[in-house]
């Protein structure tokens, strides 16, 4: 299959572009926005020309050869202009509307004609019932949602979702990454999420990958994908839907899917070095966490704080979720108290307030936690948002120097991190990534990511995966 022609294409026909507002003039507006330098062909028999190009009256009439075919046109409407495409050396197409397997009956007739023909020549499918592909990096997009901005969007995480919504709501925030592919597979026809896993992940661009599963197909290649994935080092999250019968009957009727037995796969996932979510919140933090220029090798968290409430609040709620904060070795302690004064409890969390000399107290912090070799990540709890009422002084520059500076000083991963999922600052965000360091969010979701992080890592190496 010619997957690069779908991930990276050189030349793109749009059947059904059209001049009026649509899908087809929503996918030339973005690729130009984007700088593609390929050859964008809109096929049309009412337009001799659609936004300055000249528009082909069928696919017939397209000059060869013809990397990617996206199919701005109604299901009972394809399979003929399939037929054509595949009849030309077609290398991939796309096909967003449903009325396939997943309705039964007549649909999943056409959808096994469709395989058919890609089968026989070769060509490589996204969808049917998807929302396509987008590459920022490479400038090319069959992605249906309208781009704004070329420039944020790009980034690090390839994304690969069996549902559209899922990429709707990880591309529409992107203050801590963004994204080298954009993957809605849709109903997996014929190109697998194994086999977008296997061409991402050689990507130099790619350093982590984000999974949103209905369905695990050709779960060998699958695990093999994972296995080389790992052998990278470059983490997989993956969230895996379908866990109840009410799920399970809602993935029949959405892409067509077989969920499979949910334990069976999270063995399967855990056995590959996945790292497995449960929701988008911990999917977000954990790829938030890879983020840095280091990656936490064990599950040990320090913490440090400035506030006697916030180390009670991250004590209750790291119990009840069963992660690591081990107390301050007495030699530890004494070292944070000569500077900072009387610690709370077992000294971590590290309430660094003492005596208000913030720039004294916490660098101090930090500082000693990391050199006592006892933790394998350390987090510092500082809250702000973007245009906030309010401001006690402007410190975030201060804080976030002091994060930066630990982490270039030491081999373990420095985190700044929000008390609340999804609430920071974005000129933080941005100089802590500059920095090499990261910027999580949520008592349970950002620490119980690096715990997830941490115990993947430390099962590679117990593995001999990475050293």
């Amino acid at each position: 299959m010619a997957i690069n022609a779908l991930l990276a294409p050189r030349s793109i026909a749009i059947l059904g572009a059209s001049s009026k507002p649509s899908l087809g003039r929503t996918l030339i507006e973005s690729l130009d926005l984007l700088g593609f330098d390929g050859e964008i062909y809109p096929v049309n028999p009412r337009y001799e020309e659609i936004l300055g190009r000249r528009c082909y009256g069928s696919l017939e009439e397209l000059p060869d050869p013809i990397d990617l075919v996206i199919f701005c046109i109604a299901a009972h409407r394809i399979l003929g202009e399939y037929e054509k495409a595949a009849a030309k050396g077609v290398g991939a197409a796309v096909i967003y509307d449903s009325g396939f397997a997943e309705i039964g009956g007549d649909g999943i007739e056409l959808q096994r004609r469709i395989v058919e023909l890609s089968r026989e020549s070769g060509m490589a499918l996204c969808g049917p019932n998807c929302m396509g592909v987008l590459n920022p990096l490479a400038g090319s997009s069959s992605f249906l949602m309208k781009l704004r901005d070329a420039g944020t969007i790009k980034g690090n995480v390839a994304v690969i979702s069996q549902s559209g919504s899922i990429c709707i709501g990880l591309i529409a925030d992107v203050r801590r990454f963004g994204f080298s592919h954009m993957i809605s597979s849709g109903n997996e026809a014929v190109t697998t999420a194994a086999e977008y896993l296997e061409a991402v992940i050689e990507d130099p661009a790619t350093k982590v990958v984000a999974m949103f599963l209905e369905a695990v197909r050709d779960q060998d290649r699958f695990a093999a994908a994972l296995d080389r994935a790992a052998e990278l080092d470059k983490p997989v999250v993956v969230l895996k839907v379908g866990k109840t019968g009410r799920a399970q009957a809602a993935i029949a009727n959405h892409t067509g899917g077989d969920p499979g037995d949910a334990r069976a796969i999270s063995k399967m996932l855990h056995a590959h070095h996945a790292i497995e979510v449960n929701d988008f919140d911990e999917m977000a933090e954990v790829i938030a966490v890879c983020q840095g220029d280091k990656l936490p090798g064990g599950p040990r968290i320090a913490v440090v704080v400035a506030s006697g409430g916030q180390c009670e609040l991250i004590l209750d709620r790291t119990a009840e979720l069963g992660l690591e904060l081990p107390p301050l070795t007495p030699a530890v302690r004494a070292e944070a108290e000569r500077v900072i004064g009387p610690l709370l409890g077992d000294g971590n969390p590290l309430d660094a307030w003492g005596h208000g000399e913030y720039l004294v107290n916490v660098p101090h912090a930090l500082e000693t936690l990391a050199a006592s070799g006892d933790y394998d990540a350390i987090a510092y709890v500082g809250e702000g948002m973007d245009n906030q009422p309010t401001e006690y002084t402007d410190k975030a520059r201060e804080y976030s120097e002091m994060v930066v500076n630990a982490n270039a000083r030491f081999d373990i991963p420095f985190y700044f991190m929000s008390m609340r999922s999804g609430v920071f600052r974005t000129d933080q965000a941005q100089m802590l990534a500059a920095g090499g360091a990261a910027l999580i969010g949520g008592t349970a979701q950002g620490l119980g990511a690096i715990d997830k992080v941490g115990r993947n890592r430390a099962r590679q190496k117990a593995s001999g995966n990475i050293s």
